[in-house]
């Protein structure tokens, strides 16, 4: 006996800014979503929004609210922002109440809709996409993300640039739909926008992902991007004292210019000082008897512990800030470590050359605009060869790369051996500092 499909009179309406395409002031376009008998529709709604920003005290201020999908009291024009979002929900919901009550229960397809929201849109009315149920990228990226929660932050987001990509260059596009011409396609898409290697590699390296999320082959030479790298940038030895003896001119600015520098003397990532745990704080006892203040140090590809002696400035700011890094987001501290380089006077010329399609396009610009979070870890490892003859044992261990030595299963014992070279070399960069307080 066959069985008729009965569908609801319900519709979702979602308001969301658009992260990735912040501008430098840090407001995001604003797109609608709205889904309905397993179909959607996306479209950019012309709102720019500010959803954080820095307060008064220094703490990041809400305003945006994800639950109602509006701005909040606070933010420019608020009540005309949300009185025109209101309108654009009402219009969707009504188009749709009217066409599921010509034929109730019965599926309202998305090309009715699409005619009845954008009457004047012939294009979309004469050749309406073909109706995709299957998952978007976005939504199986997801679904890997929260089977490999355990992953770094960076890791967990970096595939999102693909799902927001797509989601602007074919819409209706789904993961399985991609076949050796469309993977072609794409990756001219992203060459023809000068999209950096390195960027290329995460997007084919995110369908890859999505490929086997969804259990099918996933090693065919046309999914593989080898990626040539820019060299990344370093700070000299005078511009990090630099910044030590710059002077902050607000809480937020003192506490970016302090975490910059404990990632650079304890070579953390900036998402592992949000999971700093002060019972990492432990004493080297070296081979003359002397004790040196250490912070034990997980390596992500074997979860060995390293112990990475701290010179006594780091312990300073440690001890300033109660050992504590309150979370921030990527941008607002790339935001702030600018505005202190450039305060501090950090003006040398840097060739932030951009590699794309194995072509080099140069981009020469002061450090201050191109300095970033991760910055410090790049420094870390560049200067401490620099000042202890090459030795890369020194920076293997303050970075927290794996051992070579498997058998190595705690490294304790190797940092003991170590530590007094590793602040010998932290005395050589930072001359009078080395025991001193940051401004």
């Amino acid at each position: 006996m066959n069985r008729t499909t009965s569908f609801k009179r319900k519709i979702s309406v979602r308001l969301h800014p658009r992260l990735a395409e912040a501008d430098k002031q840090g407001f995001c376009p604003l797109r609608l979503t709205a889904r309905w008998h397993g179909q959607e529709i996306q479209e950019p709604t012309g709102e720019r929004v500010l959803p954080q920003r820095i307060g008064k005290n220094g703490e990041p201020e809400e305003l945006w609210h994800v639950g109602t999908g509006r701005v909040l009291r606070g933010h420019e024009d608020y009540v005309n922002i949300n009185s025109r979002l209101s309108d654009w929900e009402k219009d969707i919901t009504d188009a749709f109440y009217r066409l599921f009550d010509l034929t109730p229960f019965q599926k309202v397809e998305k090309a009715a809709l699409l005619a009845a929201l954008f009457p004047d849109a012939k294009a979309k009315i004469v050749a309406p996409a073909p109706v995709v149920t299957s998952r978007t990228f976005r939504e199986v990226l997801d679904e890997w993300k929260a089977e490999n929660r355990n992953l770094g932050k960076d890791s967990l987001r970096k595939y999102d640039q693909l799902a927001t990509m797509m989601e602007s260059w074919q819409p209706d596009l789904r993961p399985e739909q991609v076949t050796q011409k469309v993977a072609k396609e794409y990756l001219q898409h992203l060459l023809d926008l000068q999209k950096s290697d390195a960027t290329i590699k995460v997007h084919f390296t995110g369908l890859r992902k999505c490929f086997e999320q969804l259990g099918e082959k996933a090693d065919m030479p046309w999914l593989q991007y080898s990626a040539k790298n820019a060299p990344q940038l370093d700070l000299e030895i005078e511009e990090v004292r630099k910044l030590i003896q710059w002077r902050p001119t607000s809480e937020g600015l003192a506490e970016e210019r302090d975490r910059w520098l404990f990632q650079l003397f304890s070579g953390r990532r900036y998402e592992d000082l949000e999971k700093f745990d002060v019972r990492e704080r432990i004493t080297l006892t070296l081979a003359d008897g002397s004790q040196v203040p250490a912070l034990l140090h997980a390596q992500g590809k074997t979860g060995n512990d390293a112990a990475v002696p701290l010179p006594p400035i780091a312990v300073k700011i440690g001890e300033r800030r109660g050992w504590r890094f309150p979370a921030r987001t990527w941008q607002q501290r790339g935001d702030w470590i600018k505005e202190i380089a450039q305060s501090a006077g950090l003006t040398r010329e840097w060739d932030d050359r951009l590699i794309t399609g194995g072509k080099v396009v140069h981009n020469w610009r002061p450090i201050w605009q191109v300095i970033g979070t991760h910055t410090a870890r790049h420094t870390a490892g560049t200067l401490l060869k620099q000042v202890s003859s090459g030795n890369k044992a020194l920076a293997k261990l303050v970075l927290g790369h794996a051992e070579e030595d498997v058998t190595d299963r705690y490294a304790k014992d190797k940092a003991r051996l170590l530590a007094p070279a590793v602040l010998d070399a932290w005395q050589k960069i930072l001359g009078e500092w080395y025991d001193s307080e940051p401004a």
